[in-house]
């Protein structure tokens, strides 16, 4: 029997809407095109612990709908596994016991695949937290998800005085014990230091051997995905 999952995944790629879907700036959006048919092959059976979601804003404005997303999909989802939980016991309750009792209070991790201008093309630059882990490096799209988890009052997780940890009950709602992993994709960056150059270089159409090299990381990817999907409360 398959170990059951340790918490619920939002795997949300960013970058910007149509007719910029392609673009270098979207390279977040092309890696998850790429990771979705891989997830359904290798963690078969574990679609109720992980959603993905394609941003559908600006870049600079991925944060209000994604956090909406990911709070709606979090009490979507632990309601879900209650319910599930309730029944199994009822039917038997000391096979899955053990899932009733996983399956409640769930953590949940935020996993954002965007793309990484300071990177060589094509290499994957994985960070846990937000800024007060690893700086940003004024990525804008990361800036207003983190700015807009923080008014929320969603993330940082605040310190629990009685555990000792930033746990469920340190903030408000299914998400008081929200994770963060940043997932970029190298895009590299244009040689010339134009005051354009950076602007003109991200809004270009990737080539196709530039979303080769994005989907060449799609399984390193899924890796990072399987191995978050069952890291226990608590362990970094």
């Amino acid at each position: 029997m398959d170990p059951l999952p340790r918490r619920l995944l939002f795997i949300a790629s960013i970058g910007n809407k149509s007719p910029y879907h392609k673009t270098r700036h979207s390279a977040g959006h092309l890696l998850l095109d790429a990771v979705i048919p891989l997830l359904q092959k290798h963690l078969p059976n574990t679609g109720l612990y992980h959603e993905t979601w394609h941003s559908t804003t600006w870049m600079n404005e991925s944060g209000p709908k994604l956090v909406r997303r990911l709070e709606d999909f979090a009490k979507e989802r632990h309601s879900r596994l209650e319910r599930i939980a309730a029944l199994s016991a009822q039917k038997n309750p000391e096979q899955d016991g053990d899932f009733a009792q996983l399956s409640k209070g769930l953590p949940t991790t935020l996993i954002i695949l965007h793309d990484e201008l300071e990177n060589q093309r094509g290499t994957l630059r994985v960070k846990a937290g937000g800024p007060e882990k690893a700086s940003l490096r004024g990525h804008r799209g990361l800036i207003s998800i983190c700015e807009t988890l923080r008014g929320k009052k969603l993330y940082p997780p605040r310190f629990n005085a009685n555990t000792g940890n930033a746990g469920r009950d340190a903030g408000p709602g299914v998400l008081g014990d929200l994770s963060i992993l940043r997932v970029g994709i190298g895009i590299g960056r244009p040689t010339s230091r134009e005051k354009n150059a950076v602007s003109d270089y991200v809004l270009k159409n990737a080539t196709e051997a530039e979303i080769e090299s994005y989907r060449a990381m799609a399984g390193s990817v899924v890796d990072v995905i399987r191995d978050e999907l069952y890291r226990p409360a608590g362990k970094v």
